[in-house]
């Protein structure tokens, strides 16, 4: 399939507006635009919610000095993800501790392209989360799902934060539970950016997977966004998940590359980054 920049572009703005939207809720007016890329800081040690999304290829160097480094010196995991169609230096990245994880795939829609479609599952009831309690309990089930002790109190913290905040100060996301017979077990996510709704956070806890559930949880969003007044969806799936949102109505616009980094014990900075020139040029990002 050819892809489309534009739609690509699309899924990639909702990913930095989200990331900038989520860490300001928490610590704000700390996320900074390079040339190239922006980098949030939500004050957590966390990975999950100390993002970077990078759309040009740059030197590692200077992904050392204005990211790295940053991070080291405040003992912080971050992830990046870059956007660009030509890939960085993994063997520079990893240099710098950035790990490379599994790509995520583009994919975005009209929403008058989606197929909509009602699944009615026994003992199955999908809740818009409008309480703190909600909240709460929703990011109970991000730590049961996400498989990273070392993120489970930041998670627990952000999710906690949130709780207390007035609703209308956290508007752009929408989070939605799923309840089986009762007990929580399903989460999904909807975030809304100026020009797209990027879904979110779809995942169910183990134990109750191959029931149908998060199949019912993609539907419910696809249906709330019929409804919405946005003209495009878009999200990142895992290479293995593509044929649930194909058959509804997106299509891949893209890969989008996924980096880890973790601190060393110990140690507040990187000594030795791989040797660049020395172009480190801070302008800000063009709109």
């Amino acid at each position: 399939m050819k892809y489309s920049l534009s739609a690509k572009n699309l899924v990639c703005r909702n990913l930095e507006n989200k990331a900038g939207y989520c860490a300001d809720l928490l610590n704000p007016k700390q996320s900074k635009e390079i040339t190239g890329l922006l980098r949030t800081d939500s004050g957590l040690l966390s990975s999950r919610f100390n993002q970077v999304v990078s759309n040009s290829v740059m030197q590692p160097r200077i992904l050392q000095r204005f990211v790295v480094d940053y991070f080291a010196e405040r003992h912080s995991p971050f992830s990046l993800w870059h956007c660009a169609s030509k890939p960085l230096d993994d063997e520079a990245l990893a240099e710098l501790h950035l790990i490379r994880k599994a790509p995520q795939i583009a994919m975005a829609s009209e929403v008058k392209q989606l197929a909509a479609e009602e699944v009615q599952l026994e003992g199955l009831e999908i809740k818009a989360v409008t309480t703190a309690d909600g909240i709460l309990a929703y990011g109970d089930l991000i730590v049961a799902m996400q498989g990273n002790p070392r993120e489970n109190a930041q998670i627990k913290k952000f999710y906690q934060q949130l709780s207390e905040l007035p609703e209308h100060k956290h508007s752009r996301l929408k989070l939605f539970l799923g309840e089986y017979q009762g007990t929580p077990v399903a989460t999904g996510c909807l975030f809304s950016s100026p020009d797209s709704l990027g879904f979110y956070d779809l995942g169910t806890l183990a134990e109750h997977r191959g029931r149908g559930i998060g199949r019912a949880m993609f539907q419910h969003l696809v249906n709330e966004v019929t409804h919405s007044h946005h003209k495009h969806v878009v999200a990142l799936v895992g290479e293995d998940q593509q044929d649930l949102w194909l058959n509804a109505g997106f299509y891949a616009v893209g890969e989008v590359a996924h980096y880890e980094f973790t601190p060393e014990r110990g140690s507040a900075h990187i000594p030795n980054g791989p040797a660049e020139n020395s172009d480190l040029s801070d302008g800000r990002k063009s709109a």
